[in-house]
């Protein structure tokens, strides 16, 4: 008799073959008996999987975890999620039972700090511009300055496990000053990091605006007409965080009135009309939230649920915790 821990794999077979290796889920069975992925993950199906079940391993179309799925999962102490946000599966009813969640978006934050950085270079050095006037060298600048990512005011907006990484990443530009906007980030932090905590009006004058924060009510459409007057001309804004954070429409609008340049990987709605005005403004390049969780990120998501799940199964600590008190502020 097989007297292991019972982990469940509550995602569907497609999630399951994007999400895991072989070599990671063979150190998953030595630490447990494992059950499912299932065909497609509807409550139902997920359910069953949860009888006995001490770890539910969880991605994305993985069902929330209501009194449904909970009352059959007596036993269960631990979510390690595969993906970013918790909020799809974790509940209230979650936390009542004493039960933990830890996510995987350490694993995709730096997919998508590095697409951040590697987008402030070809924007600044105006490539997308270039390739569409190819040798208009002339012209192409007229239309503006060509820029390196170097002796600029780069402003971010939070303090996320991806602004801190972006924070990384830029340090290795010379003579950048990064200044970044959270409320939850204090000025001994802020020093340790090597940034310089300020307001968001002041974060909105620089000469790069990138936005790292989570959606809440707060955030929501931070970047309005009001602060998205205060971008010098030329500005470059970059949004991977998530598309509500931009008023789409005052960012159109401001764009139409002066020189200045967007590049959104998230738009609100996701995805955008087909008729969307963003696909015909020449200065906004718009990708289909291809920053994070592709390819080698979604294996290492993968990765990190697993080796959460194997933490907590040997009674050791565990590294990415999601809280009930910290679930308001995450993305």
């Amino acid at each position: 008799m097989d007297d292991r821990p019972i982990v469940a794999l509550a995602v569907s077979r497609s999630v399951h073959a994007m999400m895991f290796t072989d070599d990671a889920l063979a150190l998953l069975r030595e630490a447990g008996a494992v059950v499912g992925p299932v065909e497609v993950a509807t409550p139902e199906a997920v359910r069953p999987l949860l009888a006995g079940a001490t770890v539910a391993i969880t991605g994305w179309g993985t069902p929330r975890f209501d009194e449904f799925l909970l009352t059959a999962a007596p036993k269960l102490r631990l979510i390690a999620h595969s993906a970013g946000s918790v909020k799809p599966i974790a509940t209230e009813a979650v936390y009542d039972r004493g039960i933990r969640v830890t996510t995987a978006a350490a694993a995709n934050a730096a997919p998508v700090a590095e697409t951040t950085v590697a987008m402030m270079v070809v924007m600044l050095k105006r490539i997308p511009w270039a390739i569409r006037q190819p040798w208009e060298r002339k012209r192409l600048q007229q239309g503006g300055p060509i820029r390196e990512l170097r002796d600029l005011n780069v402003g971010l907006i939070g303090a996320s496990r991806v602004g801190r990484e972006v924070v990384r990443l830029l340090r290795s530009y010379p003579r950048l000053r990064v200044k970044i906007c959270d409320p939850y980030l204090s000025p001994s932090d802020a020093a340790a990091m090597g940034v310089e905590l300020a307001p968001l009006d002041e974060v909105c004058r620089c000469d790069v605006v990138s936005v790292h924060a989570p959606s809440v009510p707060a955030t929501r459409q931070i970047l309005n007409a009001r602060t998205l007057a205060l971008l010098p001309d030329h500005a470059i804004i970059i949004n991977t965080s998530r598309g509500s954070l931009v008023d789409e429409a005052a960012l159109l609008a401001e764009m139409r009135r002066r020189p200045l340049y967007a590049y959104l990987d998230v738009t609100d709605p996701e995805p955008p009309p087909a008729d969307s005005p963003l696909f015909h403004e020449p200065n906004i390049l718009v990708t289909p939230h291809i920053s994070g969780g592709m390819n080698q990120a979604q294996k290492d998501m993968g990765r990190l649920a697993i080796e959460q799940a194997l933490r907590f199964l040997r009674g050791q600590p565990l590294e990415h915790e999601v809280t009930r008190e910290m679930l308001p502020t995450q993305a």
